[in-house]
């Protein structure tokens, strides 16, 4: 089916500020989706992906209220990589499935524009699923950083979990658009208002 609305992946290594750049589009009006927010809900108990865990893990990652502990899962996942292709291979099914139903709705409201925030994007091969791609970067060590403040995550931990994504600098070259995240909220809020009217004027994607 034809439709105007584009659709524009978000995304970039853990730690550069996707949820930030995402939270300054949705304050403009673009309608966000986030596809990790998707995951912990495919993941709900008694779901499909819920039950194949749970028969390949036990109760090892599953708290007494039935819950997955995403922690937990996600230790097993950055730390080995066929436990990290069995996770994708049930969930991002799932995941993608989602986010397709909901752009639907987006689509019959006729919004101009959706973006996704997708975390593996580009290790999922899901760039050719969108219009544009736009990549959130910042330095590493501002990565570390605000990985053990956001997230309680110690420097090899996040070292470990970078180890498993793609180059940043990777991303950036294939990159539509690039948001800098090295600075200050404030300019970070000035990148994304401009690229905002270039999606307002037509000017972008420029596909």
């Amino acid at each position: 089916m034809k439709h105007n609305t584009r659709l524009i992946g978000l995304t970039g290594n853990i730690g550069t500020g996707k949820s930030t750049v995402s939270w300054m589009f949705g304050e403009m009006g673009v309608p966000v989706l986030d596809a990790d927010e998707i995951a912990h809900e495919v993941i709900a108990p008694e779901s499909a992906s819920w039950k194949a865990i749970f028969k390949r893990y036990g109760r090892t990652v599953i708290g007494a209220d039935e819950v997955i502990d995403r922690a937990k899962l996600a230790r097993i996942a950055f730390q080995d990589p066929i436990e990290r292709k069995f996770l994708e291979s049930i969930i991002h099914p799932h995941v993608k499935e989602a986010i397709e139903h909901r752009v639907a709705k987006f689509v019959h409201e006729e919004k101009p524009f959706v973006i996704v925030e997708v975390p593996l994007l580009y290790e999922a091969h899901w760039e050719k699923d969108f219009d544009a791609v736009i990549v959130v970067r910042c330095d590493e060590e501002q990565e570390i950083a605000r990985c053990k403040e956001k997230f309680g995550m110690s420097r090899e931990e996040t070292l470990l979990r970078l180890a498993a994504q793609f180059p940043l600098e990777r991303k950036v070259k294939v990159a539509d658009a690039v948001i800098e995240n090295d600075g200050s909220i404030d300019e970070t809020r000035v990148q994304v208002q401009r690229l905002h009217q270039e999606m307002v004027k037509g000017a972008f994607p420029r596909k």
